[in-house]
């Protein structure tokens, strides 16, 4: 293909890209200044209510000093995200050009009655404002007046800032505070079993370290994680939807399945109530101190659902890769056994040569490897674990422990393996990931052959 071929085609490219643009754009009629602004500027701090109405359902937006509530179709306090946008679209509108008065394009730009978000803000009784809010197309977002044809293009606004359901309006928050500021943490399951920390001021790398102050079980060594991220997930905990009208005794609430106690500075605390299941994918949860029951998902609650027990140390091993001369595993096709020589390593299970740049991500795995959680049923017959597949290591360091982890069956959801310490009885759930890294078959680690010439 020559030159003035390839400048030939590549004109007719940019031409068609223009064309297409052109076509999906809004036809450009009369400017705004052709024609009296349906709508003129408006002041966002004289705007105390905002009607809005979709799907035939109305939600109404009120200032309430600093703050903004919902006062229908439900009184609550509304989310101040998404309240604090519509106040600000509303400041920077600016209706700019009248696109077109055809009734038929009403649905393509999605400002009909049945597709458009209708919005009224008003101050006091008084209607400032009164559009239906469509499609946004280029740089601006389409608007209608209602009972007319004229659809023109607004700035400042986007469809998206009011197309929301009605529950989205409303403050989802079910605990809010400075992680900064907890001193205590305090759980207690509906069995019986409870767990009281407090921090003690001090860090182990970034994390702040907790001591027990009070627990129904004996707790040996304490896992600072569980403590970290349990305050982390309550310090901006938000819910996915509200369970209006549910009975407490229906949600697992009455007594609820878990009650977390966060103690804060100046003596203030926080307590959220954790109940029962939704289906398999929600869990119901509220404040101690307000009616409404929420809904989380279960992504949402794990950080969140420890029991007192969770609070035990998980650690299965903690050597460190190169302190590691020894890795046997007990697995059927997957049984090995290496031993450390020098800097190489060696299989005495079976006889092979070994690729050393295959074992060191092996034995790097028995740094500080934790169980994530203990399983709900402890029967290692049950979970696979009187037949179980045997990792051991060793290390250098003279009168260190053996690490020893049985592995038993899979989880329900495939993500994690049940295990047990060589020198516990619990039986923990530790993620698959971590156990596959050293389940590998001999194969595997075998040194490649290069192929003679």
């Amino acid at each position: 293909m020559n030159k003035k071929t390839l400048i030939a085609l590549g004109a007719f490219v940019v031409l068609g890209i223009i064309a297409i643009v052109a076509l999906r754009a809004p036809e450009k009629g009369e400017r705004a200044s052709d024609r009296a602004r349906p709508i003129p500027p408006l002041d966002a701090a004289q705007i105390t209510t905002v009607d809005i109405t979709k799907g035939g359902v109305t939600t109404t937006l009120k200032k309430e000093g600093d703050t903004t509530r919902v006062t229908a179709p439900v009184a609550y306090a509304a989310d101040p995200g998404n309240a604090k946008a519509v106040w600000e679209g509303l400041g920077k509108m600016d209706v700019s050009d009248l696109v077109t008065e055809q009734p038929s394009k009403q649905s393509e730009f999605q400002v009909d009655d049945k597709e458009g978000v209708h919005v009224v803000a008003k101050h006091d009784g008084q209607v400032l404002a009164d559009l239906i809010v469509g499609k946004s197309v280029g740089a601006g977002t389409m608007v209608r007046m209602p009972g007319k044809n004229e659809i023109w293009q607004a700035s400042g606004i986007s469809r998206y800032t009011f197309d929301k359901p009605a529950s989205d309006w409303r403050d989802k928050s079910i605990s809010t505070f400075a992680a900064g500021d907890v001193q205590k943490l305090e759980v207690a399951a509906k069995g019986g079993a409870k767990v009281s920390l407090k921090k003690t001021g001090t860090k182990e790398g970034s994390e702040d370290k907790w001591q027990v102050v009070d627990s129904t079980l004996k707790i040996d060594k304490l896992d600072n994680a569980t403590a970290n991220q349990m305050v982390s997930a309550l310090s901006s905990w938000k819910a996915n939807d509200f369970a209006d009208g549910v009975k407490l005794a229906e949600a697992g609430l009455e007594p609820p399945a878990l009650t977390i106690t966060v103690g804060l500075k100046d003596n203030k605390s926080v307590t959220v109530l954790l109940g029962g299941k939704k289906g398999e994918d929600e869990f119901y949860a509220k404040k101690s101190d307000a009616p409404q029951v929420f809904l989380v998902k279960k992504y949402n609650v794990e950080r969140i659902d420890k029991a007192p027990v969770e609070f035990r140390d998980k650690t299965l091993c903690n050597i460190d890769g190169a302190d590691v001369t020894e890795v046997s595993v007990a697995a059927g096709d997957k049984s090995y056994a290496l031993v450390k020589s020098g800097s190489d390593w060696k299989a005495t299970k079976p006889k092979m040569e070994v690729d050393a740049a295959k074992v060191t991500p092996i034995t790097n795995d028995f740094k500080e490897w934790k169980a994530t959680a203990f399983a709900e049923d402890q029967s290692p017959k049950d979970n696979g674990l009187a037949k179980a597949k045997v990792i051991t290591a060793k290390s250098k360091e003279k009168g260190a422990p053996v690490c020893q982890v049985k592995v038993g069956d899979e989880s329900k959801d495939k993500l994690s393996y049940f295990v047990m310490g060589a020198k516990s009885n619990d039986v923990l759930l530790a993620p698959k990931w971590t156990v596959d890294r050293i389940l590998v078959k001999p194969d595997d680690l075998k040194k490649a052959t290069v192929a003679k010439k």
